[in-house]
Formats: structure tokens, C-alpha cells, sequence
């Protein structure tokens, strides 16, 4: 699948000959001898998953360190991937990389899905009804997942419902927010009906109607329609999902696709381009990686210190929060003749908490925060930048606190407590005794905070929750008092800066797309 930009040449070429859009090279997959089984119809849908990683191998940027989960480690004698900390510091631009490769991997997905459904209209003799449920429901509610990260990141976007064949219909305009809601809506609405609960735990990673009903409670919720959203939620619960005794096993790769699993985007080592690399990404930059990972991977990483866990962050874990650990860990070490950040060990957050403020920076800081999440030791492969850790999308304990906060909108303080305190009390916390509406809706707010750190939520949260100025200016004014090397222009959260502006080369290849306003 080549991106809309890319097409648009290669339909133009194409157009040029007749004879060349029409013979099919034998011996190789084609539009003339592919989508003819059943087979064909689950590798094309495979096919529709992969941009799912090519999304998250980004997403934390714009998701994650965009709030005040995490920041980055300013490293002064390394200063690229200075757009990455543009989007920590609200100075990005049109020009910024990480947000085009978002944008094109969401549309390769929305792609891939609009081929699958366009060529279900015939579907192959060899597909019985069931199997034609499958196929279509998974592509709709991937179509619609792409779909709402764009209208989140970036609001009103192109809407492709059909394959795009030729230059013509390549180009096209944006959609009002509303109407991109309107096609999620109805996607994740007939997925539901497609699909079947989980039925084996392993799960094998694809799409299921808990899936499905998550993320469309999830877009309700987002359009505050509590109404809506609490039935999909409460249906959740009976489907035979629960929260895993032990909040760090949900994130060994040992439990993937577990009980507490709702979908998570899949990862594989190996040399089939299908490999994770996130703990490179989250630990420092260091030529030694041998203190972290192991002496059989002690490698040179160029590629590390982002989404670093904040001191705003650790404050908020209450006493005896077993999810701090769990999610935080701490790298020690010496600076090398060269001011290299040499690591020694990793060691528990518990014991080595930076009342202070400032565990970042090469040469102010022997002790290293980092996220523990994709953290799973011993490292023994032979391929650096290659593990087998998945993303989590969503989780059974996010469905919890969605539902409580369904409920609670609704006047139910009462009802929805329960499921709060459920993820509360695994977390080795007592139950919470809030009352009113009020009050327990900043207990959720606070939950979900801790519970689904790193986890790409914070930031929408902020923004669905109407915190987003409110809670980013302040931090930000804390930020510049702590880092002198932020600019007096960082972390200015205007109205503008709650969407992403719509990457410099899509406006160049189609000016009618326009720009977000300040941008």
C-alpha cells in the first residue's frame, strides 16, 4: 500500500498506457489473480493491521509526551530529534516529521481496509457467511480505529470510504469532524454485529466485539453521550475479561493477548520486519547498553530518552501503589571520559525517588528514569532494536474506569464506584469512599492517570475531559522554572495547539485541504 502522495505519481505514470494497467506480471501477487479465496481475504486483512505498528512506533510522541506523563532527556551534545521535542514543548509545525508518519500510516490503513470492503462486494466462492463476518467486521473496525486517531489528532480530515484507483479520486477534501464521526459510528455499529466475544484466552490478537464495543463506548464518551457509552461497557464485563492478579504481569510478554488483554497492537521479534523496539526508545541514549539490557546485548543506542516518566507523574502515585514500580524503574550509572552515560544497574523507583525534580540531563544526573512497561529481560538476541513487546490499546481495567465514568456523568456516583474500586484495590490501594459526582470524578481522572501511564491515554483524556489548557499551561510554567533550556515560547496552549496541523507535503500535493487554524 503506497501513501496518498505516492499515488498520485504512480496513477499519472500509469494512465499513460492502457496496456500497462491491464497485464498482470505472472508468478506474483496482482490485482488479476489476488482477492480470488478465501486465504487471499485474511492476508489482505493482515495486511490492514501492519499500519497499526507503524502508528504506534510514533504515537507516543504525540499522545503520551505531549501531556505530563513524560518528557525527554536533553542530551546538549546530541541535539537531533529536535522535532520529537517540539511536540513535547507545543512548538511544533506543519513540517514535523513524526506527524506526517503518523498521518500516512493511518491512511495506509484506512487503504488497505476500503480495498478488503470494496472486494467483499463479490466475495469468493470458498467464503462461507461467517468467514465473510469476520473479514468485513475486522475492516470496519480498523477503518474506524484509524479514523478516530486522526479526527482526535488532527480533527476535521479527508474521509476515503472506497479504494483509491486513479488520480482523480486520490484527492479529496476534509470532512466536518461530526461527518468523520458519523462514518466511525457506523463501522464500529455493524462490526459489533459481525463479531463475536473472545472465546479463548490466549486471544490471537485480531479484533473481537470487545474490541469493538471499547472503542465505540470510547467514541461516545469522547462526545459525551454517557447514555450510549455505559450499555457497551457494562456488555464488556460479560464477556469474560478480567483484571490479572498482579498489575506488572499485564505487561510481560508472557501474558500477551491475556484475560485483561482488550486489544493490543501485535509485535514479533525476529527478521520479518514485525519486531518492537520501544525499551531502545525509553532508556538514555548510551554507546553501552549492557547495564540495562544484559551483556548479550550491549549495544550502542543512538536511538533513546524519550517519553521519560516526569516527577509531576511519580507525585501523583499514592503511598503504597504497587503500579509505581511497576511502571517506573530507575537506571544508574557514571559518565564516561566523553560524558557518555555509562548504565551500572537497574534499580527500584521505591528506593530511589528524585525528590527534586530533575532526574534528567547527561551531565546533571547519574540516575536515570525510564519506562518499565516494555521492559522484559533477559535480552538475548543477536538483533538489536528487535523485541517481542506489544503496544496496549486498550485493557480490562480502562473498560472499568471508562464504565465508572459513564455512570458517574449520569448522576450514578453510586453505581460506578464498584468498577473503580475493582482497579483501585488490584492495585494494592484502598477502595475509594467518594461520594458526589464531583469528587469522584476527579478520583477517575486521577485512576486512569496512574493506571494507564505510557499507555498513549493522557493526552486524550485531557483534551475530552476539557483539562487540556488548564492542566498543560501549569505544567508547563513548572517545566520552564526546572529546565533552563526551554524556550519562553514553549508550552504556550493555545486553543489551536489541542489539534495537530495537517503535515506540510498533503497541503502541497492538495492546497484544498487548507491548514488548522494557527498553523
Amino acid at each position: 500500500m503506497r501513501n496518498i502522495t505516492l499515488f498520485i505519481a504512480f496513477a499519472s505514470l500509469a494512465a499513460c498506457s492502457k496496456k500497462f494497467v491491464t497485464l498482470y506480471p505472472e508468478g506474483q501477487v496482482n490485482e488479476g489473480n489476488f482477492f480470488k479465496s478465501a486465504s487471499d481475504f485474511q492476508e489482505a486483512l493482515a495486511g490492514a493491521y501492519a499500519p497499526l505498528r507503524s502508528a504506534a512506533n510514533v504515537a507516543f510522541y504525540l499522545e503520551e509526551m505531549r501531556a505530563d506523563n513524560t518528557f525527554f532527556d536533553y542530551n546538549a551534545k546530541d541535539r537531533g530529534g529536535s522535532g520529537a521535542e517540539e511536540l513535547a514543548e507545543f512548538l511544533d509545525n506543519s513540517a514535523n516529521t513524526t506527524i506526517q508518519t503518523l498521518w500516512t500510516a493511518d491512511y495506509q490503513g484506512i487503504q488497505r481496509t476500503n480495498i478488503i470492503l470494496d472486494k467483499m462486494a463479490s466475495p469468493p466462492a470458498d467464503m462461507n457467511d461467517s468467514a465473510k463476518n469476520q473479514v468485513i467486521g475486522q475492516a470496519e473496525a480498523l477503518r474506524a480505529h484509524y479514523y478516530f486517531e486522526l479526527v482526535r489528532l488532527f480533527g476535521s480530515v479527508p474521509l476515503y470510504l472506497h479504494e483509491v484507483t486513479d488520480a482523480k479520486n486520490a484527492v479529496v477534501n476534509r470532512s466536518p469532524v461530526d461527518a468523520v464521526y458519523t462514518q466511525i459510528e457506523a463501522d464500529l455499529t455493524d462490526a459489533l454485529g459481525r463479531l463475536s466475544p473472545p472465546s479463548k484466552w490466549p486471544q490471537s490478537g485480531a479484533i473481537t466485539r470487545g474490541m469493538v464495543a471499547t472503542e465505540l463506548g470510547l467514541v461516545y464518551l469522547t462526545l459525551k453521550q454517557y447514555d450510549k457509552a455505559a450499555p457497551l461497557f457494562q456488555s464488556v464485563t460479560q464477556m469474560g475479561y478480567a483484571l490479572l492478579p498482579n498489575y506488572a504481569d499485564v505487561f510481560k510478554t508472557a501474558n500477551k493477548n491475556s484475560t485483561e488483554s482488550v486489544f493490543e497492537v501485535q509485535y514479533k521479534s525476529g527478521t520479518d520486519g514485525q519486531a518492537s523496539q520501544f525499551i531502545y526508545y525509553f532508556i538514555p541514549t548510551t554507546p553501552a547498553t549492557g547495564g540495562i539490557l544484559g551483556a548479550s546485548a550491549n549495544y550502542n543506542n543512538t536511538e533513546g530518552s524519550w517519553n521519560i516518566p516526569t516527577q509531576d507523574l511519580i507525585n501523583s502515585y499514592e503511598p503504597g501503589d504497587t503500579r509505581l514500580d511497576a511502571s517506573i524503574g530507575v537506571i544508574k550509572g557514571h559518565l564516561n571520559a566523553q560524558t557518555d552515560f555509562i548504565p551500572d544497574s537497574v534499580v527500584s523507583i521505591l528506593a530511589n525517588l528524585d525528590t527534586a525534580g530533575k532526574g534528567y540531563g547527561y551531565t546533571t544526573s547519574l540516575a536515570h528514569r525510564f519506562i518499565k512497561k516494555q521492559f522484559n529481560p533477559p535480552y538475548n538476541t543477536p538483533l538489536i532494536y528487535n523485541t517481542d513487546d506489544d503496544w496496549p490499546v486498550y485493557r480490562y481495567s480502562d473498560v472499568l474506569m471508562m464504565l465508572a465514568e459513564s455512570l458517574n456523568e449520569q448522576g450514578q456516583p453510586g453505581a460506578a464506584l464498584p468498577y473503580l474500586n475493582m482497579v483501585r484495590m488490584r492495585a494494592g490501594l484502598p477502595a475509594s469512599t467518594a461520594a458526589d459526582q464531583g469528587s469522584l470524578r476527579d478520583t477517575i481522572a486521577h485512576e486512569r492517570r496512574v493506571e494507564l501511564a505510557f499507555e498513549n491515554h493522557r493526552w486524550f483524556d485531557l483534551l475530552r475531559t476539557g483539562q487540556a489548557i488548564p492542566v498543560m499551561t501549569g505544567y508547563g510554567v513548572l517545566q520552564k522554572q526546572a529546565f533552563p533550556f526551554l524556550l519562553p515560547s514553549s508550552y504556550n496552549v493555545a486553543p489551536n495547539k489541542l489539534i495537530y496541523a495537517i503535515p506540510f507535503r498533503e497541503t502541497q500535493v492538495n492546497p484544498g485541504l487548507g491548514q488548522n487554524p494557527g498553523y
